[in-house]
């Protein structure tokens, strides 16, 4: 399968380095960059070999044949006949031409091209089955970059803060009102951050190259967006899963099935055409080669289908049975599953909550303890600590969000309601 313009063009655009790059993109890309992609045109056109294979039932067949044979014993007169001489030889040849022309076969070729059709949208089925997991993976390393990007947000933030308090310090210490150890102290929490955004950094080009191995594209100059995301309510009729649509395919090939045997007991009724030449031709009592054609109708009707017809529909209705168990089963297990992630999601939206006031809170009480600095009234130890607790609060807001969206984007997952 070929690339589609449109992910061309998102593959493209981050290398200039001015697109931005959303969740949805990614993974439409990592679904086109994946091998097992290809099997879909590859299942499209198997089927269409199938259905025009289907289709030629109704071509003329041929069949040509031919013999040489020799014989002990012919076909000899018991009595002669006057003027008349029957010397048919032992060896004996022919050769035929045998065209049948199918008139009705009770639905058999039309059957088949609507299984051949049905078979193709199950392998498909299956196949968006095993290709799901890549919604998950790119989802996880897309929110990890995320995440990177906000803790090196935060951690410029925390060390554009501690510069700015090293510059008013410096001015204090010329002033004579502030200690050296104080000035250290600064230094060693600027080369701190500095650890921390290389480490951040690397982190991040270390996922970007992953996302890049997904989709295919190179992501290394790419804007990511935090998704804007809502969990709905699941609702089991309305399951968008892809193990949904396998089953209903899976039911509907049996169904075909089912039919199909009905037209195995069908009568089917050919014309048919032979024409030859051959040592005896029609007349068997000629000794040379002759020409020869013989037309007409053939009724063929295989009644032994019968015999087990009922106990393959109950097979099938069986495996009917087998299959509505399986769907039932995993819708069970999903609404289970959905109501658990459904807590994850309450959860995490309750915690994330709550971290705009903390942050609000902590902020105040930094920019107190700043002014207590200056006054002489706050240690420099005490006051990095609370500014230590400021960036922790940020950070964990930074991390609640993800952690927020990755619950709904997990739950979306398991109802399939994107």
């Amino acid at each position: 399968m070929k690339r589609s313009l449109l992910t061309l063009a998102l593959c493209a655009l981050p290398a200039l380095g001015f697109a931005q790059t959303s969740l949805d993109d990614c993974i439409r890309m990592a679904y086109e960059n994946h091998p097992q992609i290809e099997e879909y045109s590859l299942i499209e056109a198997s089927s269409q070999y199938d259905i025009r294979n289907a289709s030629l039932a109704w071509a003329p067949q041929l069949n040509i044949s031919g013999k040489a044979t020799w014989q002990s014993a012919v076909v000899e007169m018991p009595f002669d006949v006057m003027g008349m001489n029957f010397d048919i030889p032992h060896d004996q040849y022919g050769l035929t031409l045998d065209v049948t022309q199918p008139l009705w076969d009770g639905g058999a070729a039309s059957m088949k091209r609507k299984l051949a059709e049905v078979g193709g949208e199950v392998k498909k089925s299956q196949l968006d089955v095993n290709l799901y997991s890549i919604r998950a993976r790119v989802q996880n390393i897309y929110l990890a970059i995320v995440l990177l990007d906000k803790q090196i947000e935060l951690n410029a933030l925390l060390s554009d803060n501690l510069r700015r308090s090293l510059a008013e310090l410096e001015a204090l210490q010329e002033a004579g009102v502030s200690l050296a150890s104080d000035k250290d102290q600064l230094r060693v929490s600027i080369l701190t951050c500095e650890q921390q955004d290389v480490s951040l950094h690397t982190d991040r080009k270390a996922y970007v190259r992953m996302l890049g191995m997904f989709t295919g594209c190179d992501l290394s100059k790419a804007v990511f967006c935090e998704p804007e995301v809502e969990a709905e309510a699941f609702d089991a009729q309305n399951c968008k899963r892809p193990e949904i649509k396998l089953y209903e395919m899976q039911l509907k090939q049996l169904e075909l099935q089912k039919e199909q045997l009905a037209t195995a007991v069908q009568p089917r009724l050919n014309l048919t055409l032979q024409a030859g030449c051959g040592r005896p031709g029609l007349n068997m009592l000629s000794g040379s080669f002759d020409p020869y054609f013989v037309a007409g109708l053939k009724l063929q009707w295989n009644i032994s289908s019968l015999y087990t017809l009922k106990n393959d529909r109950h097979k099938f209705q069986l495996e009917e049975s087998r299959i509505d168990l399986a769907r039932k089963s995993f819708l069970l297990n999903t609404s289970v599953e959905a109501e658990q992630k459904m807590g994850e999601v309450h959860k995490a939206a309750d915690v994330l909550s709550r971290d705009e006031e903390i942050i609000g809170l902590r902020q105040q009480i930094r920019e107190s303890a700043e002014c207590q600095y200056r006054e002489g009234v706050l240690k420099m130890n005490d006051y990095l600590n609370l500014l230590d607790e400021e960036f922790k609060a940020r950070l964990n807001g930074s991390i609640h969000s993800i952690q927020y969206t990755m619950a709904v984007l997990d739950y979306q997952n398991t109802t399939g309601n994107e």
